[in-house]
């Protein structure tokens, strides 16, 4: 099972977010909690790495 990689687009801090479901073909950005601003923001989504 791989990953996405989201970036934060209020402080843009990228994390990992551990789905298998293809996101990139259903949306174009993610409303998801950013634990370093401490609410909700808007993320964008980058890149499927798989592991």
């Amino acid at each position: 099972m791989g990953y996405w990689v989201l970036k934060c687009r209020e402080c843009g801090i990228e994390w990992k977010l551990h789905v298998s479901f293809p996101l990139k073909k259903e949306f174009k950005q993610l409303y998801h909690y950013c634990p370093n601003c401490g609410r909700n923001t808007f993320h964008e989504i980058l890149v499927y790495v798989e592991e």
